[in-house]
């Protein structure tokens, strides 16, 4: 085997495991909140639901206090979504995914295998 090159068997479990990985976090739910506005998420950023919980803020008076809570009720979701993913990587992958460059050079040797 090529040094720093998986064999087949080691892709195999990897893909295997993505797998696993991809379904946890598309089953794995998040609620934000900001003001009367929750926005549910899955860990892989998709977006489930969006809920308004007072219907006084959809009156044109609080059009733009409703856009903002909209807005920042998503990026808290995202953020956690963000999190989340990298939790269940480090579970099921075995790696911290903000590792992932440093890994693939490590193991190719450096960033030109066989040319250095």
């Amino acid at each position: 085997m090529i040094p720093g090159m998986w064999g087949l068997g080691d892709m195999k479990q990897m893909y295997t495991k993505y797998q696993e990985l991809q379904k946890k976090l598309s089953n794995t739910l998040i609620r934000a909140k900001e003001a009367w506005v929750i926005v549910d998420i899955t860990a892989d950023t998709k977006i489930k639901d969006v809920k308004i919980e007072d219907e006084n803020l959809l009156s044109i008076e609080a059009k733009e206090q409703l856009e903002e809570a909209i807005k920042k009720a998503f990026v808290k979701g995202q953020e956690k979504a963000q999190q989340v993913a990298m939790e269940k990587t480090k579970e099921i992958l075995g790696f911290d995914p903000s590792q992932l460059a440093w890994m693939m050079w490590w193991q190719g040797g450096g960033w030109f295998p066989g040319l250095s």
